[in-house]
């Protein structure tokens, strides 16, 4: 038996948790895949997956194998590029996830900035709220905001991650300006949604965050269109202060503060924009020049909004 390569099956299949997707990454018959699998188990005298005919899921052993083998698998993993890298340009795939409206904004132009520079390489951008793993090798780059920094790896800091409470002068005129957290009670107030429910709106009093209790008139995870109802003057929002500062310097947007306290949607925790890596993987050609001209691009953008 080819154990690396019924390991490589194995890591893969607990990752799709699909024989034909695995197959396919490795362009093989599903027959393969499978016959690598049953003579691994063979050969460990356990079952590592819990097979029906409609799913297959990883039996409790089979998690905490996979836990052991996958940091080797990805050491063999990047030790190989290390090797077949040694060209004149780098080359190869860089994964990179960003969250939503961020990278709209700022990454999407620096990883076209990266795709002129370095042709050879094959940029995989992923926009998405999820927290995809860099140690499971989900990723090789994420870019998004952070308060605990997970382990083993590099963070680095691109700028704050603030809110604005923003309105249209249009709408300040018709309405008036909240002067209070109560004030926001009887006004449109349009909210975000991430994968973990509806990004709440907090005030410090008493010494305490709490939450305000508001009826949004708009509840969306889609950051430009609650953008766009802002600007029209339909209602209020909280929003990054990377996402408005164009409108607030071109007077589209104002910026209201409130006389009763400063609203957070994370309490005193302090949020931060940064770019994380694995620390292995900056050994590689493609990665290393991709995290330096996104740093240096991104760096620029969030530190002078």
């Amino acid at each position: 038996m080819d154990r690396l390569r019924a390991l490589r099956y194995f890591a893969k299949l607990a990752q799709t948790l699909s024989f034909s997707e695995t197959a396919d990454h490795f362009r093989v018959p599903s027959s393969s895949v499978s016959r690598r699998i049953k003579d691994l188990e063979a050969d460990l005298g356990a079952a590592l997956f819990v097979r029906t005919t409609r799913s297959v899921s990883l039996t409790d052993l089979g998690k905490l194998y996979l836990g052991e083998i996958a940091p080797a698998l990805q050491s063999i993993e990047i030790a190989d590029e290390m090797v077949q890298a040694q060209s004149a340009a780098p080359t190869g795939t860089v994964r990179i996830t960003a969250m939503p409206g961020y990278a709209e904004l700022y990454v999407l132009p620096a990883v076209q900035k990266l795709r002129s520079l370095y042709p050879d390489i094959e940029f995989d951008l992923n926009i998405t709220d999820q927290v995809l793993s860099l140690s499971s090798n989900e990723a090789d780059i994420a870019i998004r905001a952070a308060s605990d920094l997970p382990d083993h790896v590099i963070a680095r800091r691109l700028g704050d991650h603030t809110f604005n409470l923003v309105a249209s002068p249009d709408y300040i005129n018709r309405n008036g300006a909240p002067r209070t957290s109560d004030d926001l009670r009887d006004s449109p107030v349009f909210m975000y949604r991430t994968p973990r429910g509806v990004l709440n709106w907090q005030m410090k009093k008493d010494g305490n965050w709490k939450t305000i209790d508001l009826a949004p008139k708009y509840v969306s995870n889609h950051g430009p269109s609650i953008l766009e109802s802002v600007v029209k003057g339909r209602g209020l929002a909280l929003l990054p202060t990377w996402g408005v500062t164009a409108e607030i310097t071109d007077g589209r947007l104002q910026k209201i503060d409130l006389e009763d306290g400063r609203l957070s949607t994370s309490g005193d925790v302090e949020m931060g924009m940064y770019l994380l890596y694995h620390p292995p993987k900056f050994r590689l050609q493609k990665v290393k020049v991709s995290v330096d001209s996104l740093i240096a691009d991104l760096t620029i953008e969030t530190d002078n909004p």
